[in-house]
This record gives structure tokens, sequence and C-alpha cells, in this order.
């Protein structure tokens, strides 16, 4: 059974306030209002026309720098307005409003947002926490639970870093596990996974084929925090969306690379994911890998051997959201009953010792070949303990993510 489907949210329920300037005011009164109102955005408006926001911060340096005061004290708030400010429309999904706020530039990402009517008219001012808060329940994907923790979260008035570890929370437990394996499938799926902290850039999801066949999408998303998230969230939907071409990798990843490319174009700023997915299916005893500007994987065979996953130069595509019509394509690779299919994230193969060298996918490689086949579901956690022992700590820099699939050997 399907998770329930979210009922539409509406902008004007997540309005923080709706204070406002006029254009005319002089700064000194502006600054006077920002004190009486505790805000850290205003909007400013000539007439009925709203002309964008101003902020306490900038009009309070303004003011305080050296003849400041005596320079800018009468001069009009509309020539000290904020640049770049987001605006958007009462009538924008959801998605998109997320989507705007994670194109933000990095020095107005936790900027209020102006809520505006068809016509342009002002309706108020959103604060960022307040989507944040909405990206964390979207994550849940279940309406009721959605509701209680931002009604919960709303009343306890939790800070920002509580939503953030929320929402780290929250992206574990919708994480797929080895938990729920069913020995009657032909295949075996197992993960490792570690945030650094906080909300993770890392993603993978398993997607169950058949009891013969199943994939699984590793990504990586470019930086940390809460605009890696808001990504994540968008894969997970794009894949659930893409289930119809699990078996093919290149029409996956060109899918899963236009779908991106449609969101992020309006970002002024570089972001991209690094992909890749294999898809084995035991009963043609055959393996599908491609990737997207991603490190290879592995191939563990049931003899011990271990090679890189069939990939050359015109397999290996760029990464995700970089080149709008990109056509991936993918290798392929006899795949038997003992073979197991790994892939990871570079937070694995760049973790560092204290002299600063990396372990490398050559040590990697050399590792897994050691412990070989007879590890068996162990052989995850014992990798990220070898990388563990030559960095000589605990904890890792980044994000870490392996995961597996197996081919079972046949009864008998």
């Amino acid at each position: 059974m399907g998770a329930e489907r979210q009922p539409p949210v509406e902008l004007r329920s997540l309005i923080g306030h709706r204070d406002s300037v006029a254009a005319a005011a002089p700064l000194e009164d502006v600054h006077r209002r920002f004190a009486e109102t505790g805000r850290d955005f205003l909007a400013v408006l000539d007439g009925e026309r709203l002309l964008g926001v101003c902020s306490r911060r900038d009009i309070a340096m303004r003011l305080g720098a050296r003849f400041g005061f005596a320079l800018y004290a009468r001069r009009p708030v509309s020539e000290h307005l904020v640049p770049a400010a987001l605006s958007i429309t009462e009538s924008t999904p959801i998605p998109e409003a997320l989507q705007s706020v994670a194109a933000r530039a990095d020095a107005y990402f936790y900027d209020d947002v102006l809520l505006v009517d068809e016509r342009g008219g002002f309706l108020g001012l959103i604060l960022v926490h307040a989507l944040v808060r909405l990206q964390t329940g979207l994550l849940l994907g279940n309406i009721s639970a959605l509701e209680a923790s931002r009604q919960e979260i709303a009343e306890k008035n939790r800070s920002m870093e509580e939503d953030l570890l929320m929402a780290r929370e929250v992206q574990l437990a919708m994480l797929p596990s080895a938990a729920d394996d069913d020995p009657s499938r032909a295949w075996r799926f197992e993960s490792f996974y570690a945030p650094a902290g906080g909300v993770s850039g890392d993603f993978f999801q398993l997607i169950r084929i058949s009891d013969t066949a199943a994939g699984v999408l590793v990504c990586d998303v470019m930086g940390h925090g809460v605009r890696s998230a808001f990504v994540t969230a968008m894969l997970r939907a794009f894949v659930e969306d893409l289930q119809p071409l699990a078996l093919d990798p290149g029409a996956l990843l060109t899918r899963l690379n236009q779908g991106l490319m449609g969101v992020l174009r309006q970002s002024g700023n570089l972001l991209f994911v690094t992909a890749a997915y294999v898809v084995i299916d035991t009963a043609a005893s055959t393996l599908r890998y491609g990737q997207a500007g991603h490190p290879t994987g592995f191939l563990l065979r049931a003899s011990g051997g271990v090679g890189l996953l069939p990939v050359d130069d015109d397999i290996a595509g760029p990464a995700l959201g970089l080149i709008p019509d990109v056509p991936y394509t993918y290798g392929s690779a006899p795949f038997g009953g003992g073979d197991t299919a790994i892939l990871f994230t570079d937070g694995v193969s760049e973790a560092r010792n204290a002299a600063g060298d990396e372990w490398g996918q050559d040590r990697l490689r050399d590792d897994i070949a050691r412990r070989g086949p007879a590890a068996g579901p162990g052989l995850l956690p014992a990798i990220v303990e070898s990388a563990r022992a030559f960095a000589g700590t605990r904890e890792f820099d980044d994000d870490i993510c392996l995961v597996s699939l197996t081919s079972r050997p046949a009864a008998g």
C-alpha cells in the first residue's frame, strides 16, 4: 500500500508577519520601526505597490558607520532595498516554492520570502525556517505524522537547529534498509549510512523490481545542509516516478538529469548531483550499470575477484544538473550466484589520516578483495572500520554511504 497523498498546503498559512514601511520613510524612522517590531526584514511599499524589502542589519550598519547617521538618517528607505529579494505568488506550488528557496545564493538563503497575490500585491513575509519545517514534514510522506510534527514544533517554538535535527532523523527513517530482507528473493540488499552531521547530501534508493531483479541508486549532492536536503527530497520524488525505467540505468539517469535541470536552471549558482545506478537481474544472470560523475563501483565475484563495474568513456556521463539533454547509457556484465555489486560515495574513499593521506579507491578495492564474499552481510561495516582505522578517528568529515546488491546462490 502506498503512502497517503498529502493535502495541499496554502502558502498564506506560512506567513510570519505583514509588517511594512513606506518607500519615502527615512532610514532613521525605519531603524526605529525595526526596534518596535523586532523584525529582521520589513516590506517596503510605495502606496500599495510593493518595491521590495529592507534589512535591519543593513540599515543598522549604514547608520552605525562613521558619519553614517549624518549622511543617511534622512535618506528614504527605497534607496536601500535588499538586492535579489525572493518574491513568490500565493498560487505557487509548494515544490516550486521550496525549489526557489534552495536556488538562492548563500548570502540571501535565510532572508524572509515575500508572498504576493496574482497582481503582485503584498500579502506578507514568510520566515525561511517555516519553509524548512515544511520540507521536513514532506520527507515524512505521511500526513498525520507531518501535521502532528509541525504543530508540535510550532507549539514548542523549537529553534532552527532542532528542526534540522528532526530532518536528519526523517532522512534516516526514510532510507531503505536490509531489516526487511526477504530470503525468498533471489537478491539481497545491504547498506551502511552515516551522515557527518545535520541533514545529509548523500542519498540512496532501493528499487524492488521483482523477486529476481532489483536496482539501487546512490547520489551525492554538492555541498551540505538544508540546501542539499531540499535536493535529496526532490530526488526521492523523481525516483519514485521513474520506477517504470528501473531496468534501464541509462534511461533512468537521463530522466533524472532532465528533472533536475528543470528545477535548478533558475539558480545562478553551480549545483550538481553525482549518481551511480546498478540493476541486477538474477533470472537473466546480468548486471547493468550507469553513472553520472560518480566514483565507479566495484563488482565482487563469488570466486573472490574484485573489478570495477562495467563503465568506459562512453558510459561515464557528467554529473546530473550540469548539462541539459545528455543521453546517458549503461554497461552490462554477467552476474552469477554469489556475485555482489558495491556502490559508495566519496566520503569513504576520501577519508584522510593525520598526515593528510587519502585512503583512496585502491585501498578500498584491496580491502574488499581481502575480505571477499566470506564477509557476507558484515562486509560494508567492515569496510568502514578499515577506513576509520586508516584515518585514526571514529568520525568522518564527510557523509558515509555504501550499498550492495548480491545475487543469492541457487539452492542445492
